[in-house]
């Protein structure tokens, strides 16, 4: 390799002695290379660094490059990146905080000359603020140009900017939100915009493993940095609401949030949630807004909602589970026969429904009153345990409460001596009138 350093300055030289006296430096004139002899020993020290440095040796190689780097800065746009990469080695090694110092700030400077001589902005400045904030991270005002670096870089190019650059575009966000250097809503309002960029990568591949690490990774620190609040979010979204309320799209991103973050019974949510529903009334918007009001024990409303959303489209499964929460609700309000009515809708549209078996089993009891016979109601508890032995059937993480109401009730079946009387033999089928109006077998309690 000294050999041929060596060779490399006799070539050189021999050029030299050759030019006429006239000469000029890069980085005097613009030019490449400079002109006349300058020009060759921005050559000649080209060579010598680069072919120290591919051979890692960078301590012989930094003095030709810093040749190059000051005297012909326009000749080699590799010559930075191989500056960036030999700094960055000497940085690692060097204890003396104020050498590292210094050496930061020529990593600085290198980026600033390349951007100069050869542009890509974008790419630069990106670059730079990724290591203003590797080596300076502890100092605010170092975090903010960098912040605003980034910020900078993506505006140029949002579909090309790297996962990397929009992650620390988001925590150096926070850091200044936290800091006081910029309004909360700022973080929030770059958190969004980040967001937007990592989903439509996502829609491209949603496999792509380094958009959806990504995607974690923001919404991990902004959670757990508390920006994504409540009370935050009110203060976002409540000045743009009034300008925005007829805009779907502004009304979906709103809900999403407020579910994402767990803030979906604020005042807001509830107004995009109706505004949505006004809007492009549907099933499922339906359901979201009848689920608020339940969440909110306001029954009467949710009620409105969950009759709309049975009466839309959905698949079978969906609707299913539409019938029952409406079954909820009106047994919460205590009318039976009714909750009863839509929980068989529910049980029609799904068989296999553990949950809904359950219920229908609790309204056959709490409906009892209503039965007309001789053994004053209790044939429902017939009907009841037919119900909670089939959810434990369909679903047997329902069999622990099944057994036991099952056992509790099966208690209370009407005894041999008052069936005989009545002429109901064990075992005959027998319907259970009523809002319950089901066969079922004749049972004695034990």
């Amino acid at each position: 390799m000294k050999t041929v350093a060596i060779k490399t300055i006799i070539s050189a030289f021999a050029l030299l002695i050759m030019l006429p006296a006239m000469s000029q430096k890069g980085i005097e004139d613009g030019s490449k290379y400079g002109q006349g002899k300058d020009s060759i020993n921005c050559l000649m020290n080209l060579s010598l660094y680069k072919e120290f440095f591919k051979h890692n040796n960078y301590g012989d190689a930094i003095g030709p490059w810093r040749k190059v780097f000051s005297e012909c800065p326009a000749s080699s746009q590799n010559m930075y990146v191989d500056g960036v990469k030999m700094y960055k080695s000497f940085i690692s090694k060097e204890k003396n905080p104020d050498v590292v110092n210094e050496m930061v700030d020529t990593l600085m400077l290198i980026y600033d000359r390349r951007f100069k001589y050869f542009n890509d902005e974008a790419n630069v400045i990106s670059r730079k603020a990724i290591d203003l904030l590797r080596y300076r991270k502890d100092d605010i005002n170092s975090v903010q140009e960098a912040y605003e670096y980034l910020g900078r870089s993506i505006e140029l190019g949002p579909d090309k900017a790297r996962d990397a650059v929009v992650i620390l575009f988001v925590n150096s966000s926070v850091t200044l939100s936290k800091a006081g250097k910029i309004e909360h809503n700022d973080a929030i309002e770059d958190y969004f915009m980040a967001t937007e960029i990592i989903d439509r990568h996502l829609a491209k591949n949603s496999k792509d493993r380094r958009w959806g690490k990504a995607k974690e990774n923001i919404d991990a620190f902004v959670l757990k940095e508390g920006v994504l609040t409540c009370e935050a979010l009110n203060n976002y979204y409540g000045p743009l609401f009034e300008a925005n309320q007829n805009d779907e799209e502004f009304l979906n991103k709103v809900t999403n949030f407020y579910i994402s973050t767990g803030c979906d019974r604020a005042d807001i949510y509830v107004l995009a949630l109706e505004k949505l529903y006004s809007i492009n009334p549907s099933a499922q918007s339906a359901y979201k807004v009848a689920n608020l009001y339940l969440s909110k024990q306001k029954y009467d409303e949710a009620l409105v909602y969950f009759r709309e959303a049975v009466a839309g489209d959905a698949d079978n499964e969906t609707k299913a589970t539409y019938y029952f929460k409406l079954a909820q609700v009106t047994r919460i309000l205590k009318n039976y026969c009714e909750s009863i009515k839509y929980a068989k809708e529910a049980i029609k549209l799904n068989p296999n429904y553990g949950d809904v078996y359950m219920l229908m089993g609790n309204n056959y009891i709490d409906s009892r009153s209503n039965l007309d016979d001789q053994l004053n109601g209790s044939t429902a508890y017939w009907a009841a345990v037919d119900k909670f032995k089939k959810a434990k059937e369909v679903n047997n993480s329902l069999a622990a409460d099944a057994n036991k109401k099952i056992n509790d009730y099966s208690g209370l079946y009407p005894n041999s001596e008052d069936c005989f009387f009545l002429n109901l033999e064990e075992g005959k089928s027998y319907n259970v009138k009523g809002c319950i109006n089901e066969y079922t077998v004749i049972k004695y309690r034990k």
